[in-house]
């Protein structure tokens, strides 16, 4: 259902506004989803669960040294995966990942569309 590999996306936060992740990584088998990255808090871990059927992904964002928040989403419709995060019931906000697409070089074939 989804791509494993390089991922690009956000969080955002009241008074903290939209917060981005540098590019991380997230691997999908078997309906558990892993991966690691970095953005403004630090170095994270991801680890949980998504649904091969549905798409919905619930996964534990787990900083080093640090927190862990939960992230909740599913299918945006154009490939991302868009949900709520939270931290107990102290905070929460919404989030958005990308994959990230490897960008048209202009040489590659032209396709017929049928």
């Amino acid at each position: 259902m989804y791509p494993s590999g390089r991922w690009d996306g956000f969080w955002v936060q009241a008074h903290l506004g939209r917060q981005a992740m540098t590019p991380f990584s997230l691997h999908f088998a078997d309906g558990r989803v892993t991966g690691d990255g970095r953005d403004v808090v630090g170095r994270f871990t991801f680890a949980g669960t998504y649904d091969p059927r549905t798409g919905a992904v619930r996964m534990a964002k787990q900083y080093l040294g640090k927190h862990a928040v939960l992230y909740e989403g599913a299918p945006d419709g154009e490939g991302s995966i868009a949900g709520t995060w939270s931290i107990g019931d102290a905070y929460t906000g919404t989030f958005l990942l990308r994959p990230r697409l490897a960008k048209p070089t202009g040489d590659e074939p032209i396709q017929e569309i049928g």
